[in-house]
């Protein structure tokens, strides 16, 4: 167990630019972290930009607070508020977007640490996208704002090496998103599960879905009693091209494109289904995939996440991202007795639980603001 000292006088701020739920995983597992860190008596702000969907129930029952800016916010804005509030330290939840560099900027300027979760921003695959654009951003200020931090917070050792790699040499923590498992709670019956494959993400090309609807249309016809759902939010124009797509391969009878779903529905869909595949070609965690384990449904993830320990511990599969691989370990899932497939979820449940329940990554997060703020020993999760 961490211990902290001097919790009265800790004072934080965590921003994240949106609470919308269809914006992906950040929009849960930050308030579950300032919720988890209220619990353990910090007092902590979570700051957000207002938008049409925000989930402003996001801290509801707990002691943290929440700010809400306006879209059009200043530097000036931002300014007065930290000097007002006087925090002691800050956690930048992205990058990239100007808000966070206003916020960046102002921290530097008053004297306030900050540490950025760059969630999966400086991942190969996306660095690679809008590729001039955001060189051009990490010259003139983005490269600055990372090195110029106390700590880069990483929620995998993968996602800390591919950040030395661009030669930051601050510190980096590595704790994962924690999953707060009685929300997810494990399927208790063989009898509820169903033959369907189930993709529940942001709806995006990052997520390999084209890859995933060549690998089904390979297999198809000899599991014709199964059904691949995709399930998620998108821009309109790129899940109207994935339903035509769907259409052109002939699959329109086994594949479902569906709107986002959240609370118990959401749940039930992964308790329902007998395999949750994310071919994605990036992600710095991944937390539909630990959602999914918690629910006690196997995964078929690729070498592209951090989730290698699922074939160590016989939970899922963790594979090169191609569709001849993809079709081949689904081929093997699907091939499998409804029995094995439960088992393995059940242990996948497990896993979950004793590894990344969202109290004991609380608490790192807590040590980690401790040992930046009041020095000491490092921590054995900071890598330097």
């Amino acid at each position: 167990m961490y211990l902290v000292k001097n919790l009265s006088i800790m004072k934080i701020l965590s921003f994240v630019s949106s609470l919308d739920l269809a914006c992906g995983g950040p929009s849960r597992s930050v308030p579950m972290l300032v919720k988890g860190l209220a619990e353990l008596g910090v007092d902590i702000t979570l700051m957000t930009i207002r938008s049409k969907d925000m989930n402003t129930h996001a801290l509801e029952g707990t002691t943290a607070k929440l700010k809400v800016l306006e879209p059009s916010f200043s530097k000036k804005d931002i300014a007065k508020y930290l000097a007002d509030e006087k925090f002691e330290l800050i956690q930048i939840q992205s990058m990239w977007d100007l808000p966070y560099h206003k916020v960046m900027v102002e921290a530097r300027r008053l004297g306030i640490p900050y540490v950025v979760t760059p969630r999966g921003m400086l991942e190969p695959w996306s660095l690679s996208q809008k590729k001039w654009k955001k060189i051009l951003a990490w010259w003139l200020y983005q490269r600055k704002d990372v090195q110029k931090s106390a700590c880069i917070f990483t929620t995998a050792k993968m996602e800390a090496e591919h950040v030395s790699e661009l030669a930051i040499t601050t510190c980096k923590a590595v704790i994962p998103n924690g999953i707060e498992t009685n929300a997810y709670p494990c399927k208790t019956s063989i009898d509820v599960v169903k033959k369907q494959v189930l993709f529940l993400s942001r709806i995006h090309v990052k997520k390999g879905i084209e890859i995933l609807f060549d690998a089904w249309k390979r297999i198809h016809s000899d599991f014709s009693d199964w059904q691949l759902l995709v399930v998620g939010n998108g821009e309109a124009e790129y899940v109207h091209s994935l339903e035509m797509n769907v259409e052109s391969l002939g699959l329109k009878n086994s594949i479902k494109i569906l709107p986002p779903v959240f609370g118990e529905a959401k749940i039930k869909l992964y308790q329902e289904s007998a395999l949750f595949c994310l071919p994605s070609f990036s992600e710095s965690f991944g937390m539909v995939i630990a959602e999914a384990m918690s629910c006690g449904t196997p995964v078929v993830t690729t070498t592209n996440c951090p989730w290698k320990t699922l074939n160590e511990t016989k939970t899922g599969w963790c594979i090169g991202l191609s569709v001849d691989n993809l079709e081949h370990t689904l081929r093997e899932a699907l091939n499998m007795s409804p029995t094995v497939l439960y088992d393995m979820g059940q242990r996948a449940s497990k896993l979950i639980y004793d590894n990344f329940g969202y109290r004991s990554v609380t608490r790192k997060t807590l040590h980690l603001y401790e040992w930046l703020l009041n020095g000491g020993e490092k921590p054995e999760f900071v890598l330097k």
